[in-house]
Order: structure tokens, then sequence, then C-alpha cells
């Protein structure tokens, strides 16, 4: 209808209802913004504590250089051990501050490799002597030329972590130098 200005409803109630007849409910728009800025920073966070647990159960040494602290062995029972590792075989030394100089060139020599290979059962029975000297000692300083393979560096580990002693007709597993560092020639 024209000209009365009032609006009249069809029957089927298609202006204000839906299919079963009821009414329309006005669409909602809501603002998400605030809450996804939350979760953002929230998974970031989150992440973040993990990568930092993941972190946390890596052990591993880091030196840190200290002015009144020094790791090389200052008693009489106990020496660090340098070994490099090289083509011409071992050459091993030890470091000690309680020791003299002469007693600690007594224990320097070098295992040529046996066969083209290095000499690993020299080595373990050399580091073997130096700890029934110096009970105490249980670090060593590993030097590789550069080039040489991981193997290598790993077998020499293993040589140098224990050895097998009879003692009494037992034979027994004790721990030479369990604690490795690996270390490089500065050139």
């Amino acid at each position: 209808m024209s000209g009365g200005g009032v609006e009249t409803e069809d029957e089927g109630g298609s202006s204000g209802s839906n299919v079963f007849g009821e009414e329309v409910v006005a669409p909602v728009a809501l603002n998400l913004t605030a809450l996804m800025d939350i979760l953002s920073n929230l998974l970031f966070f989150l992440l973040a504590c993990f990568g930092t647990t993941i972190v946390m159960g890596i052990n591993a040494t880091v030196p840190v250089q200290s002015p009144d602290k020094s790791n090389v062995a200052d008693t009489k029972q106990s020496v660090t051990a340098g070994v490099s590792l090289g083509k011409d075989g071992f050459d091993v030394s030890i470091v000690g501050a309680a020791q003299s100089q002469d007693e600690l060139d007594r224990w320097r020599r070098k295992i040529p490799p046996r066969d083209g290979s290095p000499d690993y059962g020299a080595l373990k029975a050399h580091l073997l002597l130096i700890k029934q000297t110096y009970p105490r000692s249980d670090t060593m300083i590993l030097t590789p030329e550069p080039g040489l393979t991981y193997e290598g560096m790993v077998n020499t580990m293993d040589a140098a972590r224990e050895s097998e002693v009879v003692v009494s007709g037992v034979s027994r597993s004790v721990a030479l130098f369990p604690t490795v560092v690996v270390s490089t020639v500065i050139r």
C-alpha cells in the first residue's frame, strides 16, 4: 500500500521472522582482538619456557675464567693429564700445581702409532701408571690435530675413561680420566 505511511506485514511473516515464525535475533559482532593479543603473548611465553627447559636438560660444562680459581690440580695426589692426538700418535704430559717441573716432565711421553693406527693400549697403560701415582686425578685435556676424525677422538676418550685391573686374582674396572675437556691449538 502506498500513501498511508503505515507499514503492514505480509501474512508469510518474511520481514521480521525466520522460516519457523520466530523473531530474528540481531547478529552479534565480537571484537576478539584483545583476546588474540593475550593468547599470542601466552603462546610466546610457553614456547620460550619450553625451549629453556630443553636447554636446561643438556649436561655440558662451560669454561669460565675466574681470577682466583684454577682448574689445574693443586694437591700432591692429583694432576691434569694432557693428551695431544695427531698423525704421529699421542703426546702425553701432565700438569699440576703441587709438583715440581722435573716430576711432571718424567711423565711426558710420545706414543707412536702401531701398524698405522693409534696405539690405544699403550695410551691406556701409560695413563694407568699416572693414575696409580696420582690417584685423585680425573681430568684429561684432549687436543686433537686439525683434520683428525671424530672416531679417533672418541676412541681416545674411551681408552682414557677406565681400565681393567687384576687385584688378587679379581678383575675390576678402575676409572682413569673420565672427565675430558676437548681443546684446540691456537695458531
